[in-house]
């Protein structure tokens, strides 16, 4: 059953490693969506831009127009007071030919009356008959000038009537076409608004197919590193089920061979079991254990023959090795950097277990504690002291 569980961890690792390799295609997708929207939006920015100066340069048109028009009415004004100048000037000078036409008709038959008895005045009254048909042919010479002024300012009031109206036929024109120019800047900007609205999805979907994948990436880091401790685990319980199958010799009682145990190591014993008082700070320390110095790399080695039922990792003592030997006797063996040895495995005395490990601070060496019924034990009453070297 276990190995089916471990069966069933690789398949899913397996598929998660097909997901990642899919990804490049995803992601480069989106990116490549994301690139063509973007020259898109550079596109239509572009031809908006283009769009507001045709707008502004039609305003302009527009607004030189209505300057055209105001000063063409202007013009149209100053006509039409003209006109009415002139005809008010023409009505006068009617008024005035008609008068003048009645005083003559009655001037002139008291006139041939005191002509005929009065012979006399002749000379007079031809002299006052010619003074009063040039003032008449005076007043028609006048008023038919007023008649053609009239009439010129009449033909240019048509003219400026007829400009303005073809202005105002012109800026009708020009109207439609900027409704035309805001109607299709409204649609470029309103297509501008959707292309970046996809931009804004499409960069959401490619940040969170980005995350998934670095997610997926851990999570397949993290399968990968429980198939191997999944395998791992089951060798070493392939191991302890072959080992359970094969004949083993229990060694004799380790009480049997007290003071004859060969040490993990040889060297100098730097640190000694028991109380010991700090003499810098005074402080009272226990030491359930011994610590042999040793160089970096020295084979260590089990004192006695038994079962290895723990492998640990203890800031500043190394790697730590406990080894059953029967009898509630336990060794443990620290201060190691390598070890040749797994969970499980049955060593026999003085068989290489590891080496000695660099330490982050103080003195090189192996930490070796024994205990008996989980009481810990003077080494030094059990192993053979004449392979060590002593300080004190």
């Amino acid at each position: 059953m276990r190995y089916r569980f471990v069966l069933g961890i690789t398949t899913i690792f397996a598929i998660l490693i097909t997901g990642l390799q899919a990804e490049p295609l995803s992601l480069s997708s989106q990116k490549a969506i994301i690139r063509e929207l973007t020259v898109k939006e550079k596109k239509i920015l572009s031809q908006l831009e283009e769009i507001s100066s045709k707008i502004n340069q039609k305003i302009g048109q527009i607004e030189a127009l209505d300057e055209e028009i105001a000063r063409k009415e202007l013009i149209l004004r100053r006509l039409s007071a003209e006109l009415h100048q002139k005809e008010r000037e023409l009505q006068r000078l009617e008024n005035q030919f008609q008068e003048r036409l009645k005083h003559l008709a009655t001037t002139g038959k008291i006139g041939w009356i005191n002509l005929i008895l009065s012979p006399q005045e002749i000379s007079s009254f031809f002299r006052r008959q010619e003074y009063a048909s040039l003032i008449i042919y005076h007043d028609q010479q006048l008023a038919q000038k007023i008649k053609e002024e009239k009439e010129a300012i009449n033909s240019q009031k048509k003219l400026i009537k007829k400009e303005i109206a073809r202005l105002e036929e012109l800026k009708e024109r020009y109207q439609e076409q900027l409704e035309a120019l805001e109607e299709l800047k409204r649609g470029k900007e309103a297509l501008l608004e959707e292309v970046r609205q996809n931009k804004r999805l499409y960069a959401e979907t490619l940040r969170m197919l980005q995350d998934a994948y670095a997610a997926i990436s851990q999570m397949a880091t993290e399968l990968e590193r429980t198939r191997k401790e999944l395998e791992a685990t089951k060798k070493e319980f392939l191991k302890i089920q072959k080992d359970q199958k094969e004949p083993f010799s229990t060694p004799p009682p380790l009480i049997e061979v007290k003071g004859l145990l060969p040490p993990p190591i040889e060297g100098e014993v730097i640190e000694f079991f028991g109380l010991e008082v700090d003499p810098i700070t005074g402080q009272k320390i226990f030491h359930e254990g011994i610590t042999i110095a040793a160089p970096v790399g020295s084979p260590v080695k089990t004192p006695y023959a038994g079962k290895i039922i723990k492998i640990s990792f203890v800031r500043g003592k190394g790697t730590l090795i406990f080894i059953d030997h029967g009898y509630h006797f336990l060794s443990v063996i620290g201060g190691l950097g390598k070890v040749t040895k797994g969970l499980g495995d049955r060593v026999s005395t003085g068989e290489i277990i590891g080496e000695v490990s660099e330490l982050p601070y103080g003195k090189e060496g192996v930490y070796y504690e024994l205990r008996y019924k989980g009481k810990p034990q003077n080494p030094l009453d059990w192993l053979d002291t004449s392979k060590l070297k002593f300080l004190r």
